[in-house]
């Protein structure tokens, strides 16, 4: 494993006129299972990376959202739907090109699973990632949701909506992507976004990749705002609680993030992706390594 690479990346195979695009928006290719191990894949276009070309690490929590899941539900063989309630990840680095998650389950019940699994990109394995999944008995689906069936029907129609980037910071390509606003607050960022439908799950709310990313949007910002100039942000740690389900709607919402530890090495941040009503629908932990320019 340790000399291994990720794997081919097959895109899913959209219709064109699919009013769902979540796949294309998270990066997310064709995922597999079998012998007991789950896979997939993502792989981001040049508009959706750092600006230095790296996978923005809220993006992991996309792969590591749906393929931790999906281990859990195949190894318990849950009929019922579910819901991811925690997913964390832990990095040694940035990931570029293909990133693939290898998982596996490893405990599980009637109402809980528990899988973990390893992330590599072009380069080798990277990191490793752990989600836990609860099972919601009579959770509907929306009609017409899948790209085979055209999309996501009964969503409300919602814009895409630019917000205005109030900071002397370089917005890097994903931000440019995904509209988003920026306002740096004393010991840290606020980070304002509306989203459509083509970020949303079978549920009409916000994927949680899509809030993953959102929320560390915020994150790196504040904590480039807060850390000396000299050094780069290597985002190493990642843990996120959903709370309650952030559902599009033609409203904003806003990414929060705070400073809540910095030293010579690290910068520790909390955040919180806040709905329109001013309730928290997830909570979320980041850790940076700092490390001295060249």
């Amino acid at each position: 494993m340790i000399s291994d690479r990720s794997r081919e990346h097959i895109s899913q195979n959209i219709p064109p006129d699919a009013k769902s695009n979540l796949a294309m928006n998270l990066g997310l290719g064709v995922s597999s299972w079998k012998d007991g191990q789950a896979n997939a894949t993502i792989r981001l276009s040049p508009e959706q990376t750092e600006s230095d070309g790296s996978v923005p690490f809220g993006s992991l929590a996309a792969i590591a959202d749906n393929n931790n899941a999906t281990a859990n539900i195949n190894s318990a063989n849950w009929n019922d739907n579910s819901i991811l309630i925690e997913v964390a990840y832990q990095a040694t680095r940035v990931a570029r090109g293909t990133v693939e998650v290898r998982s596996f389950n490893s405990a599980y019940n009637e109402l809980m699973g528990i899988s973990q699994g390893v992330m590599l990109d072009d380069e080798g394995p990277f990191g490793q990632c752990q989600s836990t999944s609860v099972t919601v008995p009579g959770r509907p689906m929306l009609a017409g949701h899948g790209f085979e069936s055209g999309g996501l029907d009964e969503l409300p129609q919602v814009d895409h909506v630019s917000f205005p980037w109030e900071s002397d910071l370089t917005p890097a390509p994903i931000d440019v992507y995904l509209k988003g606003g920026l306002r740096l607050i004393e010991g840290g960022a606020i980070y304002t976004s509306q989203l459509d439908s083509g970020w949303s799950s079978g549920y009409g709310s916000l994927h949680g990749g899509a809030i993953g990313l959102l929320v560390t949007r915020a994150m790196r910002y504040a904590a480039i705002a807060m850390s000396p100039a000299n050094v780069e942000q290597v985002p190493i740690s990642f843990n996120i609680n959903y709370v309650r389900p952030a559902m599009v709607v033609p409203e904003p919402i806003q990414a929060v993030a705070r400073v809540v530890a910095l030293t010579t090495r690290f910068c520790t941040l909390e955040g919180e992706l806040i709905l329109p009503s001013g309730k928290p629908a997830s909570r979320c932990r980041v850790i940076h390594r700092l490390v001295p320019r060249d």
